[in-house]
């Protein structure tokens, strides 16, 4: 079975610049245990946007921010290590400075125990602020479902 079949796979934003931020398309974790985020950074200048990831009772709401894991590619995107990830770390709150960042590849997880969901908090929303920042972002979710609707993508 091809990935397709047996995880989601969302696109979560596309963005050539995201000087005055950016926000992804939320996702409804209610049937998930967790999601990982595939972010593709192109060039960045300024300073530090934070990247934040955030709990939420409805579509679009970002209420409570969520503890996430997240761990970097070790070179540019298109070198020999571009997929060796670098040591996995956690925050909830991540600064993304051009000299760390830039054409690089960010992997960010997050399991649904994280979210506030004692409060209705189902929906999942990433988002960057953009502070003094400019640059280029592509990201897709691929979320794991608690259970399978029988749907293959491909087969």
């Amino acid at each position: 079975m091809f990935l397709s079949g047996k995880y989601k796979l969302v696109p979560v934003v596309n963005t050539a610049d995201f000087n005055a931020g950016a926000t992804g398309d939320s996702i409804n974790m209610a049937k998930a245990h967790r999601v990982t985020f595939v972010l593709m950074f192109g060039a960045i200048t300024g300073g530090a946007a934070a990247l934040t990831i955030k709990s939420g009772a409805t579509d679009g709401v970002q209420t409570t921010a969520v503890t996430f894991k997240y761990a970097l590619g070790s070179a540019a995107t298109g070198s020999a290590t571009s997929d060796v990830l670098g040591t996995a770390a956690t925050s909830s709150s991540l600064a993304l400075t051009a000299a760390t960042y830039q054409n690089k590849m960010l992997v960010v997880e997050v399991d649904a125990a994280e979210m506030d969901q004692a409060n209705g908090h189902d929906w999942l929303t990433l988002a960057l602020d953009g502070t003094a920042d400019s640059g280029a972002l592509e990201c897709v979710a691929i979320v794991e479902p608690r259970y399978s609707d029988g749907t293959t993508v491909l087969a």
